[in-house]
């Protein structure tokens, strides 16, 4: 409904209450990928196929706000919308840090490395689409935390803060960087060695 009134120099000026999408009851949107780590004869050069790989693939459904979720969340005035924001993306961290412990990954101590690089290297916006999706899932409201919010809100929300204060985000205990993952530094070019004419060189360790 639009709504509209008079201003001195007789204007009409019109307003419409803001309004939010709302998807139909058990939408989801889900995510796959697969890291790929070659074992023989990997990375393998443009002339020929590699040997052996391995690969994992993981898959995520993440819940779209329903018409029951908006009418809860939206229209009370104690669940505003960076606290909404928040356990959205709590609750897609937690399923996360679920992949990367089974990988052999501290999950916890990765997600929160993420938190604290993203806004070191993708804020205000990432460079392609993929950096732009992954700066959104990582980026956290800057509203003061709640006294009501859980624990996990606190830490998640230190996390993304030090990103500002901090030269670097080497202290958390991850190896791993999502960050470098989502900008393609782990992609291997491929080697430049002809095994047409050296074929047993794929099954050399030193290969490529």
């Amino acid at each position: 409904m639009i709504q509209g009134e008079k201003n001195g120099n007789g204007l009409k000026i019109l307003s419409r209450k803001k309004r939010y999408v709302a998807f139909p009851e058990g939408s989801s949107f889900s995510c796959a990928g697969c890291m790929t780590v070659g074992l023989i004869g990997q990375p393998a050069p443009s002339t020929a196929p590699g040997t052996f790989t391995f690969g994992m693939n993981w898959g995520i459904a993440y819940e779209l706000p329903n018409n029951t979720e908006t009418a809860l969340f939206y229209r009370r005035k104690k669940h505003r919308k960076p606290v909404v924001m928040r356990r959205s993306r709590r609750e897609l961290y937690e399923k996360l840090e679920i992949i990367l412990d089974n990988m052999g990954y501290n999950g916890r101590q990765c997600i929160l490395k993420t938190l604290c690089e993203t806004t070191q290297r993708l804020v205000p916006h990432g460079g392609n689409m993929v950096e732009e999706i992954f700066r959104t899932m990582f980026t956290l409201p800057m509203a003061k935390i709640l006294p009501s919010e859980p624990m996990e809100h606190a830490i998640y929300d230190a996390a993304h803060r030090l990103g500002v204060l901090l030269e670097s985000c080497d202290n958390f205990e991850c190896p791993l960087s999502l960050v470098d993952l989502a900008k393609g530094y782990y992609n291997a070019p491929a080697p430049s060695l002809d095994v047409a004419r050296s074929p047993w060189a794929l099954f050399s360790s030193r290969f490529g």
